[in-house]
This record gives C-alpha cells, sequence and structure tokens, in this order.
C-alpha cells in the first residue's frame, strides 16, 4: 500500500550508506518540518526538479536553454472559420502558433518563439510578451484570436523550453526520472512514453537487485542513457520544424506540408522518415 501526501516538499536530502534523510515541510494547517529516513529517493517532479537542486545542484550546472518561449492553452471556442477538427499553423522564422485538435475537448493552441533574453518575458504578463514576439505588424484575425483566447484563459502555460542535461541521473540512492533527468522537450515528443517506460525499468531493475539500490540504478542508467540522448539530439534538430529559424527552414517546412498532401508524397516521405523513427519502437522497459 502507498502513502499519498498533499502539501509535502522536501527541504534537504541527506545521503548516507544506510539510507536517504529527507526534510520534509507540510503545510496543511500548520507548517511542519520533519525528517524521514528512506531507502531509496525518486524524483519525479519535472524540469525544475526539486530533488534535482537538492542532490545534485543548482538548475543552472543541468538545465540547457533552447532559447525559446512556448504559450499554451485550450481554447474554449474553435478558431472563426475553422472547424473543431482542424489542425492549423502559423509560421515564420521565430515564431509560429499551431492550433491541435483533439477529439474530446476543444483545440489547443501552442505559441513558439525565440528570444535571446528568455529572463525579459517573465518581466512582463504572459500575454503581453506574446504579443510583442508576434509584433509589431497588426494581427490578422485568426493569429487575433488565437491571442485574445490565450489573454482570456483560465489556466494556461507560459514557460522558457530547456533540455536537462546530467552526467549521471542517479547517486547511489537517490534517482531522477522523466523531465527532471533528461527533459526531451516538446520538439522531439516522447515525454510521456519515456517517462512511463522509464519508471517501469527502474522498477524491474530493482527487482533484480534485492537491497543494492546502487547496482540496479547503473544497470538502469546504462539502458536508457543512449536511448535519451537520441532523442534530445532529435529535439534540438526538430526544433525548426516547430519555429522555422530562417527564410529556408520556413521553405523546407512548406515543402514538407506538401508532400503529405498527397499519396505519393507521403509514401516517399514515410519510407525516408521509417528508419529514422525506427529506435521509438524499441520496447526500452522489456525486461
Amino acid at each position: 500500500m502507498t502513502e499519498m501526501r498533499f502539501a509535502t516538499t522536501p527541504l534537504a536530502i541527506d545521503e548516507g550508506p544506510a539510507g536517504v534523510d529527507v526534510t520534509l515541510r507540510t503545510t496543511a494547517g500548520a507548517t511542519v518540518d520533519t525528517t524521514e529516513r528512506f531507502d531509496l529517493v525518486v524524483g519525479a517532479d519535472g524540469l525544475r526538479s526539486t530533488v534535482r537542486r537538492l542532490a545534485f545542484g543548482p538548475d543552472t550546472d543541468c538545465l540547457q536553454p533552447l532559447h525559446h518561449i512556448i504559450g499554451a492553452t485550450v481554447l474554449k471556442s474553435p478558431v472563426p472559420g475553422y472547424r473543431p477538427t482542424d489542425g492549423l499553423v502559423l509560421a515564420e522564422p521565430g515564431r509560429s502558433a499551431w492550433v491541435f485538435p483533439f477529439a474530446d475537448h476543444q483545440p489547443t493552441v501552442l505559441f513558439n518563439y525565440r528570444t535571446d533574453d528568455e529572463d525579459a518575458e517573465f518581466r512582463r504578463p504572459p500575454i503581453e510578451s506574446l504579443r510583442r514576439a508576434f509584433g509589431p505588424e497588426p494581427t490578422e484575425a485568426v493569429l487575433e484570436n488565437l491571442l485574445q483566447q490565450f489573454e482570456e484563459a483560465d489556466d494556461f502555460l507560459f514557460d522558457s523550453t530547456h533540455q536537462v542535461l546530467m552526467p549521471t541521473w542517479h547517486t547511489d540512492r537517490v534517482v531522477l526520472l522523466g523531465d527532471s533527468a533528461w527533459c526531451l522537450t516538446l520538439y522531439s515528443g516522447m515525454g510521456a512514453s519515456t517517462a512511463l517506460a522509464g519508471a517501469d525499468l527502474l522498477g524491474t531493475s530493482l527487482q533484480r537487485n534485492p537491497g543494492n539500490p546502487a547496482r540496479a540504478l547503473r544497470e538502469w542508467e546504462q539502458k536508457l542513457r543512449p536511448f535519451m540522448a537520441t532523442h534530445q539530439k532529435i529535439g534540438r534538430k526538430d526544433l525548426v520544424m516547430f519555429v522555422p529559424q530562417t527564410p529556408r527552414d520556413k521553405a523546407t517546412r512548406t515543402l514538407t506540408q506538401n508532400l503529405l498532401g498527397n499519396p505519393v508524397g507521403k509514401r516517399a516521405m514515410k519510407a525516408l522518415t521509417a528508419r529514422r523513427f525506427q529506435d521509438k519502437l524499441i520496447d526500452i522497459a522489456a525486461a
């Protein structure tokens, strides 16, 4: 049986040969700090992981910026003039807006834009930064509707994009998982699936090495790392498909879309990309 705790944050992690002492702060009701010992600590707490910072050092040591900002939200209504099932892409060098349709809820919008000063983008309200990035020209009807819906959204994401690059994802008794360890970014995909597969493989490795978490974590990382490195490279390369960086990138992207729009071109592109994405079919969690 697994105990679930809410409103609880780690404050310190002190690893020893026999276990890991974790100081926890609980803020449900009165604030209470306690220190407890665990056999193993798994940090699966995202790109800006608290566990990673406490056990491995500051974010600046491992966050590799891609120099792009993203803004995303679920639209409250379809884009005027388009069906809820239509996908849209507005793209030009340095910025893009994507609309993704879904079967069970309204479409979502994803804004992307390049910046040389990520910190400055967070000194303004997100919608102001977005409007600056997609200006100074007056916005046409579709883009204006997307910006207005983002501004009026009850919930949204506005963040900078990074990959996590670390020499190791584990110590003897502390391990990172998912985005806290490798963060492939949305530009490569595979984020959710690699987090799940990595967790599955971690459980298998621990079962194979009872009482020896250090060896289990070494075996686990040795199997995962080549796969994650490949997809981090894909993420850096495929960023230009989401946000063309030059007029040439935009032209290449347009050509690719046109090829995919007809049956002959679609078959040709499928053959060209099949080998590249063959490793996505590998079961990295297989025993």
